[in-house]
Formats: structure tokens, sequence, C-alpha cells
């Protein structure tokens, strides 16, 4: 690795790092819909994929550590992983346990994101020769059909069971796939990146969209603003490993390592809450049981969005699960400067070494920049967050971004395509559908449309 590479890779890392620290802070934010825009945008601008995908993994690290912060502090979760949380914090919370599990979860996201690394890569450079068998196509019913296409529609359907509304989630699949393939039928090319940023901003575009009907406007100015009380915090220790106990560090190692590798194809979210409710539920002590879970929750949302990133990217070479298909997906879209998907370019110019090499350090840079700042000024930075740093500001710059690739997409045809799909999105989404089964339908349309069409029946 020249040394210009690794001064670049310290740069990306400590930027995104820093930047990711306070979206992450920012209540309500969707890591699909801060993540992948960014990323994009980068890879677009012509930055090489190997640093965008540092910038990415550094991204993870200090989102994952942040979002949980203003959990345990005022009981509001960061981003949409930090949900599942919230239980357990306010249970903490009322035992006078804020600052405990804040500083037991900034140090499980450490240990979640290392082991996660160390398994996904080691296990990725083994199924690598799986790859080429994974990509080579079938013909079923006169449709050629790539064998990783099971594996996503197996991954779509147990997603769809997951759902709140699991009958909903099931009649979405093919419903959006006839959606998605109607509009590229009438643009007469196979867009896809306006398509994958319409579900991105589908709940914050539904929800914008619902202030212009006259009653849900008087609604929302009858709650008005919500009062937020942060709890104090005391000093915490800059080792992480004597921040968890035995108990929390072995949970945290072990799920971290079965939750990187089921990610390939499952949910984040549902492995985030399935995990730490059977911890929570299996402690005869509420308090305790709720600290061990809010801490090995941590580790796990580190741990799938790395063993869920970079599987599907190293094996595969296809978005095989919610997270490849989410907020990694720009590294598996065709890129027309690059002529290839930035997943392929990286595999093609860079050897494995370099690529684990690369995130370790990206990795380590952003856990010594985030990791102190975070345990020395979480109270502080969350406050100033709270207090001036407006949301609506972030949420109009990525729509903004989504508009303008929407456009270099399909002109004046693809803002109006990318906003009917960020409706239907939000709309599913308001009725329990989770995000992560539209975006896994996108990524088998083609397929599932002309499997569909090609029945007997």
């Amino acid at each position: 690795m020249d040394p210009l590479t690794v001064v670049l890779i310290l740069l990306l890392s400590v930027l995104s790092c820093l930047l990711y620290v306070f979206i992450g802070i920012l209540p309500g934010t969707d890591e699909t819909a801060t993540m992948a825009p960014i990323a994009l945008t980068l890879l677009l601008a012509g930055l090489d994929p190997l640093l965008v995908l540092v910038w990415f993994v550094a991204s993870i690290a200090a989102f994952k550590m942040a979002d949980s912060i203003p959990v345990a502090l005022a009981g509001i979760p960061g981003g949409v992983m930090a949900v599942p949380q919230v239980p357990d914090a306010l249970v903490a919370k009322e035992h006078g346990l804020a600052d405990t599990v804040m500083r037991k979860g900034i140090a499980a996201s450490v240990v979640g994101q290392v082991v996660a690394l160390a398994v996904a890569l080691a296990l990725s450079y083994q199924l690598m020769p799986a790859g080429e068998w994974l990509r080579a196509a079938d013909t079923i019913l006169g449709v050629k059909v790539a064998r990783w296409f099971w594996l996503v529609l197996i991954g779509v359907v147990v997603l769809a069971l997951t759902s709140r509304s699991r009958w909903l989630a099931l009649l979405s699949i093919p419903s959006f796939a006839l959606l998605v393939q109607g509009l590229r039928s009438v643009y007469g090319r196979p867009i896809y990146i306006s398509f994958f940023l319409g579900i991105t901003i589908g709940p914050l575009m539904f929800d914008l969209l619902s202030m212009l009907h006259k009653e849900l406007r008087r609604f929302y100015a009858r709650v008005g603003p919500k009062e937020v009380r942060l709890a104090r915090v005391s000093k915490i220790s800059l080792n992480p490993l004597k921040i968890l106990t035995k108990e929390e560090l072995a949970h945290s190692t072990l799920w971290s390592a079965v939750t990187s590798i089921l990610a390939t194809v499952m949910s984040p979210v549902g492995l985030t809450i399935l995990v730490g409710d059977l911890l929570r539920e299996g402690s005869r002590d509420r308090v305790k049981g709720s600290v061990l879970a809010y801490a090995v929750r941590d580790a796990i949302k580190n741990a799938t969005y790395i063993g869920g990133t970079l599987i599907p990217l190293i094996v595969i070479g296809q978005p095989t699960g919610p997270m490849a298909a989410g907020p990694a997906m720009p590294f598996f879209t065709k890129l027309e400067n690059l002529g290839m998907t930035p997943r392929d370019y990286i595999m093609s110019n860079y050897d494995y070494a370099t690529v684990a090499l690369s995130l370790f350090l990206a990795t380590a840079i952003a856990f010594l920049v985030a990791y102190p700042v975070l345990v020395k000024y979480s109270r502080r930075i969350t406050l100033a967050v709270f207090r001036r740093v407006p949301a609506e500001a972030l949420y109009g710059l990525f729509i903004a971004i989504v508009i303008m690739l929407s456009y270099y997409d399909a002109k004046v045809a693809g803002i109006f395509g990318t906003l009917i799909v960020s409706l239907v999105s939000g709309a599913l989404w308001r009725l329990g559908v989770s995000l992560g089964v539209l975006f896994m339908t996108l990524v088998a349309a083609p397929t599932l449309v002309a499997l569909l069409t090609a029945l007997p029946l």
C-alpha cells in the first residue's frame, strides 16, 4: 500500500467519523437515508471505490456508537437501529444507570465491529471459491436465474414474515417488483439508483407530504415540541475492556460473530431485537438483564452492518441481505464513470490483503477518534446537537441529493418515478412492512417478474 493511499485512508476515516458522530446523535435519523446517498455521491464524484468503502466502514463505527447515546440519556433513539434499545435504556434510567448503559454500549460497539470484521474477512476469504458457483445461472421456465437469486428470495421471505404486517409484506413483494419493472419499461432503460434512493427516503417523504393534509397539520400543531431531559454522566474509562463485565464481553463477542454471518441474508434490526430479547428474558434480574441486552445489542448493531456488507460484497458480488441491499447498495450498483460496479472494481484492482488492511485501519482510526470524543463529551455533544442542529436541514440535504441523482438517472421522469416509489415505500413502511423487504425486492425484481410472467397459469 503506497503512502498516499494510507494518508487518504486516515483522512477519510477521520472525516467520516466526525460527521457521523453528529448524524448518529440526531434523533430519528435513518441509516440508509444518511449513509447510502453520501457513499453514492463520493463514488459518482470519481473517488476510488476502496477509499469510499473505507469511508463507509468508518461511518458504521461512528454512527453505531453515537446513535445509542441519546437513547441512554433521554430514551430517544438516534438511528433506526437504536430503537430496540429503548426499553432497556428506560429500565436502566429508572434505576439511575443511564451513564452505565451508555458507556457499556460504546464499549460493546468497539468489540462488535472488531470481532465482526475479523470473522467476516476470514470467512469471506474461505468462501471466495463458492462465489463463481453462486454467480452462475440456471434456466428455469425459460428464464435465466442466477443461483444467488435464491438467497435473496429466501432472505426477503424471511424478512417479510418477521415484519409487523407479515401478510402485507408478502403481498408487497410481487406488487413492488411489478411497480419497479413497469417504471423501468417506461424509462426504456434498467434504472436502479433513483429507485433505491426513493426507498431510502420513503418514510421521510411520506411524512413530509402528509403535511399537505390539513387535518394532519392541525394534529401535529396541537402535539407541539417534545421536552427532553438528559441524564447526568459520570467519568468513563478510556479502556473499553474495563467497562464490560466478563459476561457482557463474552456475549458481545459470541453474538457479534454469529450475527455478522447471519446478516448475509437476515435483517440487522431483526437480529438485534431477537438476541437482545433472548438475553433480557433469560436473566432473573430485570435490571441486570436490561443492561446486558443493551450492551449486546450495541455490539450486534456494528456486527450486522459489517458482516451484512462484507460477505455479500467479497464472496457473492450481489446484495443478498437487507444491509447489502440498503445502506451498502452503492457498492453493488453499476456506475457509468467506472463501467462496472464499485465491488467489481475493488476486487479486480486490489489484492485481498490490501482490502483487509485498509478496513482494519479505517476501523482503528474511527475508534481512536470517536471513542475518546464520545466518552469525554457525550452529554455535551448531545445537548449541542439537540439544541442547535436542525434535523430538517439534514433531511433537506438528503432529499436534494436524491432529486439530483434521480434527474441524473432519467431526467424529469426520473424525479416523478422516484416520488412514486418513495410514497409507496413510505406508506408500506407506515403499515408495518420493513424497508428491507422493499430493498431486496428491488434487487430481485427483474428475475422475479420474469418468472411470474413465465408461469403457465
